[in-house]
């Protein structure tokens, strides 16, 4: 009986040894890109107390677990390379390895469906699948448990609603299978950026289907707002009337085989947890990555804050909120963040949210916009044209690192004002000459009397304006171009970049 006793306890001191080994977080591993010029920085799990030996090259940096098994550890910044390097990690007789790392720039891929829209579907995947990309583009792809289409969830996925597990995935290096299931929009902007910086460059898609804006901002930055208060006050979220009518809806239906086989929901005083929650994707995709840095954010998002003009002027405050808190995040508060501009498509509330787009783009600091009206569809919400959303995107971060070059975008207005010929429309950003898409005069201009009249005029470019012609009769007092849904619309600059829709007082 004693010998027992002795066997079984040895046996649970190995168990529980086995269960206290040294891990690192599951956004670390192998073929990873870490962020140049910047501390890099390592944590994981590991026995309370545990000390742990980190080497990288000739550097050798010590750190110790805290009671509760949680350690970091950080190596000094080192300079953009494409040879491959390794880092161990030591504590006792366990050694890990991450291997086959680089270091350049980093970039966040969040949003919903239009940056998670694989490579796979684009139109022109063939093409990019056939493109050898080469070592030095890295992608990190994330799962998680369940996505916001239309259909109930099962038990399974339902008990992974936690913002420990509901969020999986690793580094890959880019080969044709990951970049098949890759974010196309990201997949290009990194291509086009590696080849022109010629530093190693890490994508990580952290966007989720059908997520609204309010969803990526902390719970703590939403409380702290007056605006924003609302929405993350105690009681159930899928009743509060201040959201979205459609991601509750969806949410509901994601969630209902709890209520018939009667399973408890992870959750808190505010409700289930759900994707389409207040705060959820910043506490399980944003939060566990505040200890590294990255280059800056690309922001693909929209059409689930666009669905009324309740939620389009919500958004107004959202938006901005979204920005300080993802630097706040980060310890960053100069991070370069790209976002798209919505593109054409038959929603009747796009025009105020493109507008209130391209506000924000000229009002914050370190935030650029890249204009799609011309690669929209009619009734897709989901266009298979990501090519040129990535290059514009690519565009506008070069533009970070070379301001001295090329205009970042296409043409944007500066001013207006009534002369003798007519209304005359000055633009920035133009590479010195107007051009139209399909070289025939420029559309989609029209002009705004006092009493709310609107005409749509003639247009003929002159350099780097645009004159809109009209009867002496007619006092316009503001000008707008490309404000439909879906615009008829074609001016673009002398290389071929759209012109932003607006709405000029």
């Amino acid at each position: 009986m004693r010998a027992l006793k002795i066997i079984l306890a040895l046996f649970l001191s190995l168990t529980s040894l086995a269960n206290s080994q040294v891990t690192l977080s599951r956004f670390l591993g192998d073929h990873m890109v870490i962020q140049r010029d910047q501390p890099i920085a390592l944590w994981g799990e590991a026995p309370p107390s545990a000390r742990l030996v980190i080497r990288m090259g000739e550097t050798l940096v010590s750190t110790e677990a805290d009671p509760g098994g949680s350690w970091s550890a950080e190596l000094p910044p080192q300079p953009a390379t494409g040879k491959p390097f390794s880092i161990t990690i030591q504590s006792g007789v366990q050694t890990l390895e991450l291997q086959d790392l680089l270091m350049g720039d980093v970039w966040i891929c969040a949003g919903q469906s239009n940056m998670d829209f694989p490579l796979s579907r684009d139109q022109d995947r063939d093409k990019a699948l056939s493109e050898t990309p080469g070592d030095n583009l890295r992608l990190f792809h994330t799962r998680y448990a369940g996505s916001g289409a239309g259909r109930n969830w099962d038990a399974a996925t339902l008990a992974q609603l936690q913002p420990e597990s509901f969020l999986q995935g690793e580094w890959t290096r880019c080969t044709p299978e990951a970049m098949a299931r890759f974010s196309a929009v990201g997949y290009y902007f990194g291509h086009a950026l590696h080849g022109e910086l010629g530093v190693p460059i890490g994508l990580m898609d952290l966007a989720a289907g059908g997520t609204p804006t309010e969803a990526w901002i902390s719970r703590s930055a939403l409380a702290g707002n007056p605006k924003t208060r609302s929405l993350v006050e105690e009681g159930n979220w899928l009743r509060n009337p201040e959201l979205e009518v459609w991601c509750q809806t969806r949410a509901g239906q994601n969630l209902g085989q709890s209520q018939a086989k009667e399973i408890e929901l992870p959750g808190d005083a505010r409700g289930p947890n759900h994707p389409f929650k207040p705060g959820f994707m910043a506490l399980t995709a944003l939060k566990p990555l505040a200890r590294t840095s990255v280059r800056g954010v690309l922001w693909y998002q929209g059409e689930s804050n666009a669905e009324s003009s309740a939620r389009v002027a919500q958004h107004a405050d959202l938006f901005p909120l979204l920005i300080q808190d993802m630097r706040d995040n980060f310890r960053q508060p100069d991070m370069p963040f790209l976002f798209v501009q919505l593109p054409a498509m038959g929603r009747p509330h796009w025009p105020l949210f493109r507008e209130q787009q391209r506000i924000f783009s000229q009002q914050l600091p370190h935030v650029a916009m890249a204009v799609t009206i011309d690669v929209g569809h009619p009734t897709d919400v989901h266009p298979r044209q990501k090519r040129p959303v990535g290059l514009r995107l690519a565009r506008l971060a070069l533009h970070l690192t070379k301001p001295e070059g090329t205009a970042p975008t296409g043409p944007t207005i500066e001013r207006f004002a009534k002369t003798k010929e007519g209304l005359r429309i000055w633009f920035a950003n133009t590479a010195h000459q107007l051009a139209t898409r399909d070289q025939a005069p420029p559309r989609g201009f029209e002009i705004i009397e006092s009493d709310g009249t609107v005409h749509a005029v003639q247009a003929r470019m002159e350099g780097a304006t645009v004159l809109l012609l009209f009867p002496s009769s007619l006092n316009p007092v503001e000008v707008r171009y490309a404000w439909a849904p879906v615009p008829d619309c074609n001016l673009t600059d002398a290389r071929g970049l759209p012109a932003a829709p607006f709405w000029a007082r």
